[in-house]
């Protein structure tokens, strides 16, 4: 490993950066735990970490977050009084946010220990010209078996055209510039897709856009959720998205409303179809690896 990245403060960008994460109470106490465990054993500490308590929580996400309140200084936590869902948990994070950039970071994913150190290094190299930074995911069961790998393109020109297909970045591995995304009205409140929404504003507004093909962050997905992500509420948030790209200039207003349709249709499909569809089309399978992740 490079000695800056060892070193950690050398590579720290301008402005520090906080990780930004949400949790609600059907979040897994244990891979919870594991998710906050793998951000602080980074090798290169965040300035601070915020967790948003999305609504009520049961008294093992609550006793998790005590135990790291308890033992890490730069651990704060902001409570809802109610569950508002992703998009309004993360906005409501963004105000209190005091750094240049946030790091975001999902409840139940493991960060690679390099993860912070790779995406600093990479801003500092870029000096001021990015404002999205993301990486590669590599998703697992719980038991670690590696399901896929999600890398999407590398190079500003690039992602843009990637955003007319798909989202360009992975989100629990996103840094981004904190005063910029508000500045567009942070996260729209489109189910699940709230993340595609924010790229797309940040887009129409200039932002300069990066990946490392690095995979830096273990992605707890599980093969049920393919069959999981169905029904007509997606249906709904499908042609929500489509209305916002089409809005922000990502794609002309007719290729939306193809695409709305045509990925609504899939969302009402039975599962099994659905399931093929995400394995075989929008994942670089990796089924047939059964050894645990380490």
């Amino acid at each position: 490993m490079d000695n800056n990245i060892e070193r950690g403060q050398e590579i720290r960008p301008a402005g520090g950066f906080t990780v930004l994460m949400a949790v609600y109470h059907k979040d897994s106490p244990e891979l919870f735990r594991n998710a906050l465990e793998s951000v602080f054993l980074n090798s290169l500490a965040p300035n601070a970490v915020l967790v948003v308590a999305d609504g009520p929580l049961t008294p093992q996400l609550d006793d998790v977050l005590s135990d790291f309140g308890s033992r890490e200084p730069t651990l704060g936590v902001v409570r809802l009084p109610a569950n508002l869902g992703l998009a309004n948990a993360l906005n409501e994070g963004l105000k209190h946010v005091e750094t240049e950039w946030v790091a975001r970071a999902d409840s139940d994913d493991r960060n690679h220990e390099d993860r912070f150190a790779k995406q600093a290094a990479a801003l500092l190299a870029a000096g001021e010209e990015l404002d999205i930074i993301g990486s590669a995911i590599r998703e697992i069961d719980q038991d670690g078996t590696q399901l896929a790998v999600r890398r999407t393109v590398s190079g500003h020109d690039a992602i843009i055209s990637y955003a007319t297909r798909r989202s360009p970045f992975n989100h629990m591995t996103v840094w981004y510039r904190a005063a910029f995304a508000q500045k567009v009205g942070g996260y729209p409140d489109i189910f699940l897709k709230e993340d595609y929404g924010l790229w797309a504003s940040m887009i129409q507004a200039g932002a300069r856009c990066e990946n490392l093909s690095d995979i830096t962050v273990d992605a707890m997905t599980g093969r049920e959720m393919y069959k999981r992500r169905g029904g007509l509420k997606y249906a709904i948030a499908e042609v929500k998205l489509q209305k916002h790209l089409a809005k922000c200039n990502v794609k002309p207003n007719y290729i939306a409303i193809i695409d709305g349709f045509v990925r609504a249709s899939i969302f009402l499909m039975p599962a099994s179809f659905r399931s093929v569809v995400y394995r075989r089309v929008l994942r670089s399978d990796l089924s047939r690896v059964k050894r645990p992740v380490t």
